[in-house]
C-alpha cells in the first residue's frame, strides 16, 4: 500500500472479488463508505478495520481483506479491492447433541446417558440465493423429537433493508421437567404418552435501519400439552390453572444496536437491547403475560490482544399476575446463565445479572489448508485466549420460591477461563468458576459471548 499522508482521497469504484455465490449488495450493505465519498487518508486503515469486521459479523465469509487497488497520486483518486473467502454454506449435518442444559449437567447428574442424547440430521443453506437468505431444516429423533423448518427470506425494499422470517416447529419428549426443586429442574418419564408436545407457527418482520441498528416485530401462534400425571398430580401450576394445554397468540418487539467487532468474540465496541413480549392477546389465550427487558454490552482494548468486557440485563414482568410454572423461565436457560451456577436455574418473573471478563489473546494465527478450488476453504483463523470472569445476578421469585434458595437473593461466582475462537464463527470456553456456596469446578461451554 502506498505511504499515506494527510490528504483527501476520491473513491472512484469498489471491487468485489471472491464472492463466487454471494451477491455484491450482501457485501456493500456492511459498507460505511460508496464509491463518490471523499475520506482523509488518514483515517483510510481504521476505516479497513471496521469494515472489515462488519462484513465478518454476517457469518457468510472465513475471511475478508480491504485494499487499495489503484491509487491515482496525481488526482488522489483511489478503487478499492475487498477481497473474501467465502464459507461453506451448505451444512447437512447429522445431529448427536445433549438434550440437558450444559454438558456438565449431563455428564455429573445423568452419569452420560446415551438415553439424553438427540440424533437425527440438520440440513443448513446459511446463503441459499446468495442473498444472504437462510433456509434450516430438522428432523430429530432421541430424546427429543424434533420436526423444524425455518427460512430467512431475501432482504427487499428500496435499501434492502427489510426481510421477513418464517418458522414452524413441532416437539414431542417421553420425559419432562415438571417442577424446580432445590433450584434443579425434576423429571417425569412416560412410555404410555409424551409428557409434553410442544406447536408453533411464527412469522417476523424486520428491518434494519442503520448499519448498526435493527428492529423486528415477530407474531406466533403456540400450542403446548402436557400428560394427565404432570397436570392434575406432579404439578397443577405447570399450566395455569390445573390444565394440561395452553395455547396463545405471542407479540414481541425486538431494538438492537449493535456496533462490535465480531459478535462470537468482540473487543470493542458496544451493542444494547429492548424487547417487549405480550404472551396472550385480549382475553383469548391461556397466557396473559407481558414483560420487557434490556441489555448493554460494552467492551475496551487496552491493545491488540487485552480487553475488557461488560455485560448487563435485566427482565421485569409488568402483568403482575401469577403466571404458569412452564413459563417462568429465568436464569439457567439459554444465554440466560450466570458462571459457576451451571448445575441450577433459578426461576422468577423478574431478574438482573452483571457480567465481567478480562481477556488475554496469546495466540492468534490463520492456518492454510487446501488449494483454492477444493472446497472452497483455503484458511482456518484461529484464537486462543486466557480471561478472568466475574458474575453476579438476582431473580425475584414471587410465586415459585419456597423451596428454591436461590431464588430472592444476590447470586456472585468468579473464575478463569480457557477459550478457542475457530473461524470467527465458533466459540469454545473451559471455564473453572466458584459460586458464593464456594462450590468449584470446570464447565465446558459453546458459542458464548461471555
Amino acid at each position: 500500500m502506498h505511504q499515506l499522508t494527510a490528504q483527501v482521497l476520491h473513491i472512484d469504484s469498489i471491487l468485489y472479488t471472491g464472492n463466487k455465490k454471494t451477491q455484491n449488495y450482501i457485501i456493500r450493505r456492511e459498507l460505511d463508505f460508496k464509491a463518490g465519498d471523499t475520506i482523509a487518508s488518514t483515517t483510510l486503515t481504521g476505516m479497513f478495520l471496521q469494515n472489515r469486521s462488519r462484513i465478518l459479523n454476517t457469518g457468510l465469509f472465513k475471511e475478508v481483506a480491504l485494499n487499495i487497488k489503484s491509487w491515482d497520486t496525481e488526482s488522489n483518486h483511489i478503487s478499492i479491492e475487498i477481497k473474501v473467502q467465502e464459507a461453506w454454506y451448505i451444512y447437512p449435518i447429522p445431529i448427536f447433541e445433549l438434550a440437558d442444559r450444559n454438558f456438565n449437567v449431563w455428564w455429573d447428574e445423568f452419569n452420560g446417558s446415551l438415553s439424553r442424547v438427540n440424533y437425527g440430521i440438520r440440513f443448513t443453506h446459511n446463503n441459499l440465493t446468495g442473498q444472504q437468505d437462510a433456509l434450516k431444516l430438522t428432523a430429530q429423533f432421541g430424546y427429543s423429537t424434533k420436526l423444524e423448518m425455518n427460512y430467512s427470506w431475501p432482504f427487499f425494499g428500496k435499501d434492502r433493508a427489510w426481510r421477513f422470517t418464517t418458522e414452524a416447529l413441532y416437539s414431542k419428549n417421553k420425559e419432562s421437567y415438571y417442577n424446580t426443586l432445590e433450584d434443579k429442574l425434576v423429571f417425569y418419564k412416560s412410555e404410555e404418552d409424551y409428557p409434553l408436545q410442544r406447536f408453533r407457527l411464527a412469522t417476523s418482520l424486520q428491518h434494519r435501519t442503520t448499519l448498526q441498528l435493527f428492529q423486528s416485530l415477530r407474531l406466533e401462534y403456540v400450542y403446548n400439552q402436557t400428560s394427565d400425571q404432570i397436570s392434575k398430580f406432579l404439578n397443577p401450576n405447570f399450566f395455569l390453572p390445573n390444565q394440561n394445554k395452553q395455547q396463545f397468540i405471542a407479540i414481541r418487539y425486538e431494538f438492537k444496536y449493535d456496533d462490535r467487532d465480531l459478535k462470537y468474540y468482540p473487543s470493542k465496541g458496544r451493542a444494547a437491547e429492548i424487547v417487549i413480549l405480550k404472551e396472550g392477546i385480549g382475553n383469548t389465550g391461556d397466557v396473559n403475560s407481558l414483560t420487557a427487558s434490556f441489555q448493554i454490552d460494552q467492551y475496551i482494548p487496552w491493545n491488540t490482544r487485552h480487553n475488557a468486557g461488560f455485560l448487563i440485563k435485566a427482565k421485569g414482568s409488568i402483568i403482575r399476575d401469577q403466571i404458569p410454572y412452564y413459563n417462568s423461565r429465568a436464569l439457567g436457560y439459554g444465554e440466560n446463565y450466570l458462571k459457576g451456577y451451571e448445575y441450577y436455574v433459578v426461576d422468577g418473573m423478574d431478574f438482573i445479572f452483571l457480567k465481567f471478563r478480562e481477556r488475554f489473546i496469546f495466540y492468534d494465527r490463520t492456518f492454510s489448508l487446501l488449494p483454492e478450488k477444493k472446497l472452497g476453504i483455503r484458511a482456518l483463523p484461529l484464537k486462543l485466549s486466557v480471561a478472568a470472569h466475574a458474575s453476579s445476578g438476582y431473580v425475584n421469585n414471587v410465586f415459585y420460591a419456597e423451596t428454591n434458595p436461590l431464588s430472592n437473593r444476590w447470586l456472585y461466582s468468579s473464575g478463569m477461563s480457557l477459550e478457542g475462537l475457530f473461524s470467527n464463527t465458533s466459540l469454545i470456553q473451559l471455564d473453572w468458576s466458584i459460586n458464593h456456596r464456594k462450590e468449584s469446578g470446570f464447565y465446558l461451554h459453546f458459542k458464548k459471548e461471555f
